[in-house]
């Protein structure tokens, strides 16, 4: 096997790769996760699954000849993992944030990140607290904990190398993964980006059209990505990449679709590199050594931390970088209200900024009950087939629509 493993700075850039990529695709803006919620923007699930197309069968096709990766599928204990996702999903609702996404939100200067980030440190602190109970700790992660497993394959811990289920080897896995990321290209293809829209973005630059109501979003799309912004200039890179579909021959609308792609091989390259790509240990890391430095999870978090410190300040750097000189979203900490939310309850920003705080407590509650988030275990995981990635995602995204159903229902 061919293997390889950087040292920790490197997650620097690879974290500035992901995190300008990501804020130009804007996730960095909350209204976008919102959206997902309520089911109105899928383009995260369509980007998401057209990564996986592309990096899942790259994975294991560069394993099948040789090369060594640094593995990483979390542990599948079914209970604590499902009922994580579900704190995941209702806070991410709330707050319209990822853990990794805060990152990018405080790089592109939005003041609710800030509260986020407070929010999302003491969802953490209280996980370890929560850990400290022997009796939580068997319920949630001793119980029907079958380790990590991926399609195919059982991983185990420290090692380089997958075990396959009988019957299997390296190069089935690879014929595993050529199924799957087909069944994640038709997801990307077929599920339309929009709800009354019936294309996915992949689909509308392949046929070089759109319907009068997905002009209609997207127009809407550009003008809540860049309120509160920087001024541009027409015909700037900063026009193309926020109005990709208004501008004629625009060759960055297929920017938009590559950053699916991007990401995909940016994470096949971490694995390669040290280890998978991650973000909410960060968090217990730091209520670690803020607040509770002899509790046993943060003894656990210290003695395994990788990158992930490294890798959030590149995110936040790389989407800095994109707010001032790509996008023009920069927003200097203005105070900017999601519309969304703006219309369910109002231009209060003491109450966005407690639906913010609230939601990222939950979000990361959820993600270290679970043992990751939309990175370690939706975004790697995925990529990976990890069955606890499946799990996690699956209870994400049902709980997020559920609850975003009933916190953005219109008043009457």
């Amino acid at each position: 096997m061919i293997t390889y493993t950087a040292p920790m700075w490197v997650g620097l850039i690879i974290g500035f790769i992901i995190g300008a990529a990501a804020e130009a695709w804007g996730i960095a803006n909350p209204e976008t996760l919102i959206r997902l919620a309520k089911w109105e923007d899928r383009l995260f699930l369509d980007c998401i699954a057209l990564g996986f197309a592309i990096g899942t069968p790259v994975l294991f096709g560069l394993y099948a000849l040789g090369v060594g990766f640094h593995w990483g599928p979390k542990p599948l204990y079914v209970i604590g993992v499902g009922l994580g996702g579900v704190l995941f999903g209702s806070g991410l609702a709330l707050s319209g944030y990822f853990p990794g996404s805060i990152w990018m939100a405080l790089g592109e200067g939005r003041r609710d990140a800030v509260y986020a980030l407070f929010g999302a440190i003491l969802g953490a602190a209280t996980w370890t607290a929560m850990y400290q109970d022997p009796a939580i700790r068997k319920a949630l992660v001793g119980t029907l904990n079958f380790g990590s497993q991926i399609i195919g394959a059982t991983h185990l811990s420290g090692t380089e190398y997958l075990v396959p289920w009988p019957g299997l080897n390296r190069y089935s896995l690879f014929g595993i993964a050529l199924v799957y990321g087909i069944i994640m290209f038709l997801i990307a293809y077929y599920v339309p980006r929009y709800r009354g829209g019936s294309r996915s973005c992949l689909r509308a630059n392949i046929e070089k059209r759109v319907t009068p109501v997905e002009m209609k979003m997207h127009e809407d799309t550009a003008r809540y990505l860049t309120d509160g912004a920087l001024p541009y200039k027409k015909g700037s890179l900063a026009q193309k990449l926020n109005e990709y579909y208004a501008v004629e021959s625009n060759v960055t609308r297929w920017f938009m679709v590559s950053v699916a792609g991007i990401v995909a091989l940016t994470v096949v390259a971490e694995m390669f590199l040290h280890q998978i790509f991650g973000e909410s240990t960060t968090d217990s890391w730091i209520a670690g050594h803020l607040f509770m430095p002899n509790f046993a999870y943060s003894k656990i978090v210290f003695k395994g931390i990788g990158w992930e410190p490294y890798s959030d300040i590149g995110t936040l750097m790389g989407s800095f970088f994109a707010a001032i000189f790509l996008t023009r979203r920069f927003t200097a900490f203005r105070n900017i209200i999601p519309p969304s939310w703006a219309e369910r309850f109002g231009t209060n920003s003491a109450v966005r900024f407690l639906g913010s705080f609230g939601g990222a407590y939950l979000m990361l509650l959820g993600a270290r009950m679970a043992d990751g988030c939309a990175s370690g275990h939706i975004l790697s995981g995925g990529l990976e087939m990890a069955l606890s990635g499946l799990e996690f995602a699956g209870f994400v995204f049902l709980s997020m629509v559920l609850v975003g159903r009933v916190y953005y229902q219109r008043r009457r």
